[in-house]
């Protein structure tokens, strides 16, 4: 049970801001959704623009639901026997965030759905038994093995009425989200499902016809907010009347001057609950003096999200310091912590130890970052993240082309990918780099300790999971200066080679690898990083280092099914080891396997 929870989706639900009374009333009244609520199976699929409210429509949903389904299990209750009462509905759900790691890929979603289900219905636990003693816990990363888990828990007779509602469909990575539509368009479309479920999705996501054409093959399934224009502008407008009033009591304002503000934003340029959300806040934080004064910055309010953007930037403070904490939050694999922010902003090339750090440390990690990017970023549970998908679309270029700056404003399409990961890359190896970890490194022996040491050194956990895959994004192994600084943290043998990996390891699989015989290219083919095994064997390290079966660089690379690697090291002159024997290519690997497994392991 616990392995399923490999991510924390009640807080992600929790990110979403709460709707404002009496809106979303014409999407509960609406036809379709209608059809999908009276009907025991189905899919609705809801669309929408950028910034209308879909995450909000969701987590709505998922509490609307729920309440719902205790109510009809309590009113059924008390009309008839306890045998006769109707199971009530498990309502699951998941948001998908392209900002963090662990709401990225289908096979968290389906974790978490399982989790969910399997909290509210204990005995389904058993079909997910065997796939755990088989493969401990490494099931959890095969989307296959997770939906066939997750059908079969679905149909079974003592499973009941089942709702999943997933949220941001396209902030879904492309691999698994085409496995996540295909399993559903299947299992909607085929016969025998069909029958015996009493299984329900509602998905959300942006209007893109590359979601919509595996869609087509079921029937008509789609509710397209980007149509009911009157009905999210009515929403709008109680939205805004909603604000006025908080913003009216705050400034004292007049009934005159509420109307005034009140019809300048329903008539606004841009009418999405994004871009009117955001200018209400720069109002609540304007500094002006006076009532005068600040019903006059009304007339110079941004007319699109793009422009509420570039204003946010261009308030900043200190822009230099904006920029390189916008590349982090932007390339960061999940959302960092106050904490690890700081020290990713403030380590320096020369710097050795924690205490290194305290002159270039924040007085207060959140009130300077939200003091220099203001609006642009907002702090939940001490995690930093962007005020939406949207800003992070706004920021990021789309080319490896720069315009010149004269063709763009200052902040749109201002951050690189390349440099944005450089500058994360190098912050994670410049603290792996740290003399302690050398010095003080995990004990391979002690793997219960690694939590608590983690915690202990509060960079290490991110910079130990991430810190190759921002190199390998940044282009480090093709520059020869930035891969000898990163080759340092290959180092054969070295204290800081053992502690990393140890906490990479913990993170990702333990059953693969001998801790107590670690070298540099056994990690790097583990990893997968053929540049880096390229680099490492051109630096003389010995191809054919590591005798066991878990520590010898290719066995490594093919236990972890890493192609490129196994085939780069074979073409190098990589010999096999397998039980004792050693074999020159792998034809003598496929005649030794093809005797009987007792023969072989006797002669080896």
């Amino acid at each position: 049970m616990r392995c399923l929870y490999t991510s924390d989706y009640e807080s992600h639900k929790s990110r979403n801001p709460a709707r404002v009374d009496g809106t979303l009333g014409w999407f509960l009244s609406h036809e379709k959704y209608r059809q999908w609520h009276e009907e025991k199976s189905g899919l609705l699929w809801v669309t929408a623009d950028p910034g209308c409210g879909k995450s909000v429509l969701a987590a709505f949903l998922v509490d609307e639901l729920k309440i719902q389904s205790s109510l009809r299990q309590d009113q059924t209750g008390m009309q008839g026997a306890p045998e006769m009462v109707e199971p009530r509905d498990t309502v699951c759900f998941f948001f998908f965030k392209d900002d963090n790691q662990e709401q990225k890929t289908a096979t968290f979603a389906l974790s978490a759905l399982l989790h969910q289900l399997f909290s509210v219905k204990p005995v389904l636990l058993r079909h997910a038994v065997n796939d755990y003693k088989s493969k401990g816990e490494k099931f959890t990363q095969e989307f296959g093995t997770l939906w066939r888990i997750f059908k079969a828990a679905t149909t079974d007779r003592e499973c009941g009425s089942v709702i999943c509602i997933v949220d941001a469909l396209d902030e879904c990575d492309g691999s698994t989200r085409k496995d996540l539509i295909d399993s559903l368009v299947r299992m909607y479309t085929s016969p025998s499902s069909t029958g015996q479920m009493l299984l329900k999705f509602i998905l959300t996501s942006r209007p893109y016809g590359w979601i919509e054409r595996p869609f087509s093959r079921l029937p008509s399934i789609r509710l397209k907010a980007e149509e009911q224009t009157p009905a999210i502008s009515a929403d709008i407008e109680l939205f805004v009347i909603s604000e006025v009033e908080a913003l009216g009591n705050a400034w004292r304002l007049t009934d005159g001057d509420r109307i005034n503000l009140r019809d300048k934003f329903i008539q606004g340029a841009d009418r999405t609950f994004l871009w009117v959300s955001l200018i209400f806040k720069i109002l609540h934080g304007s500094q002006t003096a006076t009532r005068r004064k600040f019903l006059d910055t009304l007339d110079y309010l941004p007319s699109d999200l793009d422009t509420v953007y570039e204003k946010i930037l261009g308030d900043s403070c200190d822009p230099e310091v904006a920029k390189r904490i916008l590349q982090i939050v932007v390339a960061a694999t999940r959302p960092l912590t106050l904490d690890e922010m700081d020290i990713a902003l403030a380590i320096q090339p020369n710097h050795k130890a924690i205490e290194d750090l305290e002159p270039y440390r924040l007085y207060s990690a959140e009130t300077t970052v939200k003091d220099i990017c203001g609006l642009f970023v907002k702090v939940i549970d001490s995690k930093i993240y962007l005020i939406h998908q949207t800003a992070k679309e706004f920021l990021t270029k789309r080319s490896t082309t720069a315009q010149p700056a004269t063709e763009r404003p200052a902040w749109k399409q201002s951050l690189c990918p390349v440099e944005s990961n450089l500058t994360l890359a190098k912050s994670c190896i410049y603290y792996l780099l740290f003399t302690v970890f050398e010095t003080r490194p995990l004990a391979p022996h002690r793997q219960w300790e690694i939590d608590g040491f983690a915690k202990k050194h509060v960079f290490l956990d991110y910079a130990a999971n991430n810190w190759a895959a921002h190199a390998l994004e940044a282009g480090m192994w093709e520059e020869e200066e930035l891969s000898t600084t990163a080759l340092e943290v290959f180092k054969s043998g070295s204290g800081r080679l053992l502690t990393w990996f140890l906490v990479y390891q913990k993170a990702v699989d333990r059953r693969y690898f001998d801790f107590t015989i670690i070298n540099s290219l056994a990690v790097a083919s583990c990893i997968g990083h053929e540049k880096a095994v390229k680099l490492l064997i051109q630096k003389g390290e010995d191809i054919n280092r590591g005798r066991s079966l878990y520590c010898n660089a290719l066995n490594v690379a093919a236990l972890r099914e890493n192609r490129i690697v196994v085939k780069l090291l074979l073409n190098r002159g990589a010999i096999v080891y397998l039980y004792g024997s050693e074999f020159r290519n792998l034809l003598e690997v496929n005649g030794y396997l093809s005797r009987p497994m007792s023969e072989a392991i006797t002669n080896s």
